[in-house]
């Protein structure tokens, strides 16, 4: 019988790779990709007629902007996560997620997510990877972030919107709340049903803190490997999603989408604000309603259908557009693609009766 420690018993487990070949693998990986994304934006160039000029403004610039956001979110989700903050902060948001059977890793997340959706999905991802959450948590867990990052933006969202369309305006948000408070409590519920019961663990009375250096070195030993993990995916995903908004994809997309909603039994001039919608992101649609609004040409109620409307048929091609390269970068492929898809579809799946509702009393 061979001994634990012999060359035979090693053999068997398999050899342990050394940090040279993890360093070589990981480069090779690093070069095959940026090769990879360098020959599809030359082939661009060349043969599809993108102007040089438009890949500093409309790649270049905004990438490394997602690349330092990415960066920034996932070091404060790591130095929570080394400091041990994550049941104190968890405890914040644990009377809520507890209903649900949500452990202290998704109650942080939730927290986090209030001023970081990046760093809350990275500390998400890091307590899957450590096997503090199963895959179904982080799946739940995941989708009820939408709720904090709504309340991350509903101040800047306040402010664009109600000088645009004034009351209907405010109503319009309430009713973005409403289908996010929706959301949420089906979320719990369905978490409440199929996860089991969870009692935290109480917090120790003289818990020591972690020295700050050695939180630090903890930090940027993981920091390097996991945004190269998430960058070798993000980058490339990122410039796919520039190279089909400049061969037409979108516009395609919309096209087809105006030619759908020609039959629908709405005025005409509110249709402009489905295209604006579609065509120039969330702001476009909010100005033409208010021009429409103005000029007394469509009611209240056909225009706050109509930004609903927008918003539903606005919210995929915006979350391909931008979240995307996120979803896939910090998630694996396949989970974050299943994440988007959950996303859209119940965002799209809670609004509806408040839509019907609009249609029914108010147009």
């Amino acid at each position: 019988m061979k001994k634990p420690g012999s060359a035979a018993a090693t053999s068997a487990v398999g050899p342990r790779k050394s940090p040279e070949a993890w360093f070589r693998r990981k480069w090779l990986k690093a070069l095959l990709v940026s090769g990879g994304v360098g020959l599809l934006l030359a082939g661009a160039v060349w043969h599809g007629g993108i102007p040089l000029s438009r890949l500093y403004p409309r790649l270049l610039r905004p990438l490394l902007n997602a690349c330092v956001a990415i960066g920034v979110g996932l070091a404060v989700g790591l130095f929570i996560e080394n400091a041990g903050l994550t049941t104190r902060i968890g405890r914040l948001a644990a009377p809520l997620l507890r209903f649900g059977h949500l452990r202290e890793a998704s109650a942080v997340a939730f927290t986090t997510a209030f001023f970081s959706a990046l760093s809350a999905s990275t500390i998400l991802m890091n307590a899957h990877r450590d096997q503090a959450i199963t895959r179904e948590e982080l799946t739940i867990s995941a989708l009820i972030l939408t709720f904090p990052a709504f309340f991350a933006h509903l101040p800047s969202m306040f402010f664009i919107v109600t000088p645009l369309v004034g009351v209907v305006g405010v109503y319009y948000l309430a009713i973005l709340l409403a289908a996010d408070m929706l959301r949420t409590l089906g979320y719990l519920l369905y978490a409440r049903w199929r996860l089991p019961p969870y009692q935290p663990q109480p917090l120790a009375a003289a818990a020591p803190r972690p020295d700050l250096r050695q939180v630090l070195r903890e930090t940027g030993k993981k920091f390097l490997t996991r945004l190269y993990n998430i960058l070798v995916i993000t980058i490339p995903v990122f410039v796919a999603v520039f190279l089909a908004q400049e061969g037409g994809l979108f516009e395609w997309l919309k096209d087809h989408l105006a030619r759908g909603l020609r039959g629908m039994a709405l005025p005409v001039e509110a249709f402009s604000i489905l295209l604006f919608a579609l065509a120039a992101e969330t702001t476009g649609g909010f100005a033409a309603a208010g021009a429409l609004l103005t000029a007394g040409t469509l009611s209240p109620g056909v225009v706050l259908f109509t930004l609903i409307l927008g918003t539903i048929l606005s919210s995929p091609m915006r979350a391909l557009r931008h979240q995307l390269p996120f979803y896939l970068g910090i998630y694996t492929p396949a989970l974050g693609l299943r994440l988007m898809i959950l996303s859209q579809t119940f965002r799209a799946l809670s609004l509806f009766p408040f839509l019907a509702l609009v249609y029914w009393w108010g147009m």
